[in-house]
């Protein structure tokens, strides 16, 4: 009899036990479920985002472009508007402009052409970038300066290229 109640009551503990893993695997299924949900809700808010700003940019040309004669008829001031309604619903939705005055962050800035200046900082500023719930969704592309080089070895090998040309010429 003894024998018989150590097997049910391993039994019991072994049910127990099951039941146990089984409500744990049920409760993270839930939390990985909530979380895809989440994070495909993020996706698809990133995406109509990024949609939406080459419209953005195409807005703050427009107004960018007309002079101040302009600026003061009914019709700018209603993109001005509407450009400002959506810059409020785009940072509600967590996006951010990126700066892009100052020293050149490869991990924020993307650079698209150097000039002649202050070495590494930024000189101008071709698109605006932004971050989206602090994660970069497009880098702001910038003119970065850079230290003009005077190399004598760039100007002799130039020059041995010219003399190579005039006889090849003659």
């Amino acid at each position: 009899m003894s024998k018989k109640k150590d097997q049910l009551e391993q039994k019991v503990a072994d049910l127990e036990n099951q039941l146990k893993r089984a409500v744990a695997d049920y409760q993270n299924l839930e939390r990985r479920i909530t979380e895809g949900r989440s994070e495909l809700s993020s996706w698809a808010s990133a995406e109509l985002i990024k949609n939406l700003l080459p419209v953005l940019d195409h807005l703050e040309q427009a107004l960018a472009g007309i002079s101040e004669e302009e600026r003061q008829s009914g019709w700018a001031k209603g993109v001005e508007l509407a450009v400002k309604e959506l810059n409020q619903v785009l940072s509600s939705e967590g996006l951010d402009e990126i700066p892009a005055d100052g020293v050149f962050d490869p991990a924020l800035h993307e650079a698209v052409d150097t000039r002649e200046g202050d070495d590494n900082m930024i000189l101008e500023v071709v698109r605006k970038g932004y971050t989206l719930n602090g994660k970069v969704l497009r880098p702001a592309q910038v003119i970065v300066g850079r230290k003009s080089n005077d190399h004598p070895e760039e100007r002799s090998s130039n020059e041995g290229s010219d003399e190579v040309r005039m006889t090849e010429d003659n």
